[in-house]
């Protein structure tokens, strides 16, 4: 039997300092614009039927990444894609706000949880605002996740990050490719994330990548990354 899941392509799109950082030690600390990566941002945005992105990151961010270009929208109708992506939420926990913008913004929502974390949830109103999607007794299943994405027609996942859900998409071997952006500027910082977090890879079984594009445009370095190696 062809594992459906299988055919649902996963691209990680992160952007990181020079010194690996994909944000500061204060991640609410204000920052300069840069409109050339957020233009390409939204371009591998508009690609997705999914994103999905990390409790942390939603709650720092507050709202997730839609596509506002006119042309990237005409795209996504004539692919027969609504004008939006979903946004899937990682949360094993449900410590979501209700009050997060992200919950009034005109998308359709789904959070990624546990069953533990749906019979305890601390938010009740989170079952009214997006659509709870239980993978996993205790822990995440992924492949229960990506089981609940084919059944939905789900063919192309964009990743942002953070850094944990990054470590937790390469452990399940579930990356395809990687966008990396990197930025004219050092953060430095022991507490300062970095695109893959977790408990981190022994070497001979780590992912390896091989670059198959790359771009330079103002400051910015565009990496354009396959996995030929998933996890082991």
């Amino acid at each position: 039997m062809v594992d459906s899941t299988m055919a649902i392509s996963t691209t990680i799109v992160l952007g990181m300092s020079a010194d690996g950082k994909i944000a500061p030690a204060d991640p609410l600390a204000p920052r300069r614009s840069d409109p050339v990566d957020h233009a390409h941002l939204e371009y591998q945005t508009s690609l997705a039927d999914l994103i999905l992105i990390g409790a942390g990151t939603i709650r720092i961010e507050g709202q997730t990444y839609t596509v506002s270009d006119p042309q990237w929208i005409a795209a996504r109708q004539v692919r027969g894609q609504p004008p939006q992506p979903i946004t899937c939420v990682v949360s094993r926990s449900l410590a979501l706000p209700p009050d997060l913008p992200f919950f009034a913004q005109p998308i359709e929502r789904w959070v990624l949880t546990t069953e533990q974390a749906v019979a305890r949830n601390p938010h009740p109103r989170l079952a009214e605002l997006a659509t709870l999607v239980a993978a996993g007794a205790n822990e995440l299943d992924w492949e229960r996740a990506y089981a609940f994405f084919a059944g939905r027609g789900i063919g192309r996942v964009v990743a942002l990050g953070g850094g944990d859900l990054v470590a937790a998409l390469l452990a399940a071997g579930r990356i395809d490719d990687l966008w990396l952006t990197i930025w004219p500027v050092i953060f430095g910082g022991r507490e300062a994330t970095t695109p893959v977090e977790g408990a981190g890879f022994e070497p001979l079984k780590a992912p390896a990548l091989e670059l198959i594009e790359w771009r330079q445009t103002a400051g910015d370095l565009f990496l354009h990354y396959r996995v030929i190696k998933p996890c082991r």
